[in-house]
């Protein structure tokens, strides 16, 4: 499908839309490209549809981490956790009970960092800093936040968990993991996608590789626009039209790509090593 800038969000500032117009630089695409070959190569090279590869991504967890959480979903031997399993724990939830994929989803986001226990502790049961929802009422603002990716997209989702009902200590960094999840876990494409702090400081990278552009000027500077932790729904909004941008750009070469293995292979990326992914 052709590119139709008319299509765009009318409120996108004249920053966001000549970034999100002029889409991915030929270095960008490249780039990808390769990461997906790599990343391909280590699944062992038989794997080039973009939902498997997106699929077998997996993360190390120590479930023995989480063994006082009842609705801990894996078993006690498994060492790791993939996209696969936590979209199957978003599948196996009663529409009632969405707390065994809010553990899933902080499991296998945190991984091996010793902070996930208690951070889902404070969740739950609340800390020195907030008091706690009962088990129901975070239960029904997770649905109803799952609810809106049917019925308004990921952007009314992350609107409703960001501020219009929020469940103190749950973040966008995870609470978009638990609704991309959930979103994979439902039929046709998902529409949601994970922004957390890796994947901002890439796109601040895009951003400044374009800040000497015309539509740049006088704009607030690209480290101003992606700083977290807690993106607007503006800016997470903007995140998800490049991001399908993307995809869509690079699935004109004949091979389909989807945002998630665009998020994906940038997730992967970590900007410490480096790498100039512009």
């Amino acid at each position: 499908m052709a590119f139709d800038a008319e299509e765009l969000p009318r409120d996108l500032t004249a920053f966001d839309r000549g970034v999100i117009v002029g889409g991915l630089s030929a270095q960008e695409r490249d780039w990808l490209v390769a990461q997906r070959q790599a990343w391909a190569s280590q699944c062992g090279g038989r794997h080039e549809d973009p939902d498997d590869l997106v699929d077998r991504h997996e993360v190390p967890i120590f479930p023995s981490h989480w063994s006082s959480f009842p609705d801990f979903p894996f078993a006690p031997s498994a060492e790791h956790a993939s996209r696969r399993d936590v979209t199957e724990v978003a599948r196996n939830c009663a529409k009632d009970d969405w707390v065994p994929l809010l553990v899933a989803s902080l499991a296998w986001g945190w991984g091996t960092r010793g902070f996930g226990p208690t951070r889902l502790s404070w969740i739950l049961h609340g800390s020195s800093r907030w008091e706690a929802h009962a088990r129901p009422e975070i239960n029904r603002r997770l649905a109803a936040a799952i609810g809106d990716l049917e019925a308004g997209g990921a952007a009314a989702a992350y609107r409703r968990l960001h501020h219009e009902e929020p469940i103190p200590g749950l973040g966008p960094a995870f609470f978009t993991k638990l609704l991309y999840f959930a979103d994979r876990a439902r039929p046709g494409p998902a529409r949601s996608l994970i922004l957390d702090a890796r994947l901002a400081a890439l796109m601040r990278s895009i951003w400044q590789a374009r800040a000497g552009q015309p539509y740049a000027e006088g704009a607030r500077s690209a480290a101003w626009l992606w700083r977290g932790p807690r993106w607007t729904p503006y800016r997470y909004e903007v995140y998800l039209t490049f991001m399908n941008r993307a995809g869509d750009q690079l699935s004109e070469t004949g091979e389909r790509w989807t945002p998630d293995l665009v998020e994906l292979l940038l997730f992967r990326h970590r900007p410490s090593v480096g790498v100039d992914v512009r």
